[in-house]
Parts: C-alpha cells; sequence; structure tokens
C-alpha cells in the first residue's frame, strides 16, 4: 500500500474556522468531501498543501485529496485528514501520488508509468522539469490504464515534488 492515500469526493461544505487546533492557521480551510455512497471525509488545506495548478476549491466540485497515511492524525472523530496534494481532475482522469524508481514503478508496485513526447513535467511551481525521475516523489495525471497488475499508463502531466 502506497505511503500516500486518496480521497476523492464532491466538495460538499468549505470553512475556514479551525476543524484542528493543531493544523489551525488563518489560511487553512476545512472541506467536508462527500464519496459516491455518500460518506463523508473532513479534510484540512493547509498554507503548506500543494494544490494542482492553483486550482480554486469550490463547492461542488469533484476532488482527490492525498495524505500520509504514516504521519501521525489526531485521535478525534470524523477524522480529519492533513492534505499533502489536492487535485481537480479534468474527465476520465486519475491522480496517483508516490515514489517512484528508475523503472516508472510506483513505491506499492500497484502502477507503472509510460513516458511520451507529450508527457508534461513540471516541478510544484510549474518550472519545467529535465532531471530523472527515479526515487522522486511524483503526481501522476492519466486516463485509462491496463488491468495488470502492476496496472500500466502512459502519463499525462507529472508534478515532481523536489524536496
Amino acid at each position: 500500500m502506497s505511503r500516500y492515500t486518496p480521497i476523492s469526493g464532491t466538495v460538499a461544505a468549505i470553512a475556514s474556522e479551525p476543524a484542528d487546533q493543531a493544523a489551525w492557521s488563518p489560511c487553512a480551510l476545512t472541506l467536508t468531501l462527500q464519496d459516491y455512497y455518500g460518506s463523508q471525509n473532513t479534510v484540512i488545506v493547509a498554507p503548506t498543501t500543494y494544490v494542482l495548478n492553483q486550482a480554486p476549491i469550490r463547492h461542488g466540485d469533484f476532488i482527490i485529496v492525498f495524505y500520509d497515511s504514516e504521519a501521525p492524525q489526531p485521535l478525534n472523530y470524523p477524522t480529519r485528514y492533513r492534505a499533502i496534494a489536492v487535485v481537480k481532475p479534468a474527465y476520465a482522469q486519475s491522480a496517483y501520488l508516490d515514489i517512484f524508481d528508475r523503472n516508472q514503478l510506483s513505491s506499492d508496485g500497484m502502477l507503472r508509468l509510460e513516458l511520451s513526447s507529450l508527457t508534461e513535467t513540471r516541478t510544484q511551481n510549474g518550472q519545467i522539469y529535465e532531471g530523472s525521475l527515479d526515487d522522486r516523489l511524483l503526481l501522476v495525471l492519466f486516463g485509462s490504464t491496463t488491468r495488470s497488475i502492476p496496472a500500466q499508463t502512459v502519463a499525462e502531466s507529472i508534478t515532481v515534488f523536489c524536496s
């Protein structure tokens, strides 16, 4: 299992009041996401959270949020996940956040990337990235995948987390 776990759903509520005193900041948002089955998750989007393309998050948006499943979580109910990255995917687009090895295989062995001449590779601040992708934390956007294990896909865009 990947260390970076996704939660996806439709934004049902946005609040700026502190949902978690430890993560409170006047610039933080508390999102309530409702998934396909009607379950709700609370997500904290801190000033340090990476939001792909700095896309504004609005009520009714479908988003994918990644959190670090190995990071300490406050012991409260409902759980409030601290977002590492937020993506507003295009129609039929998926996202994956993980560390990929030299064979472009994710650390959990579930996704193998194929790169094409059309794959955009950028850093978190939007600059073109031309370095090695080996052992880097990557946010990958892609369309369809094979049904094999690992699933294989052609990456549409890659964001490289350099730190």
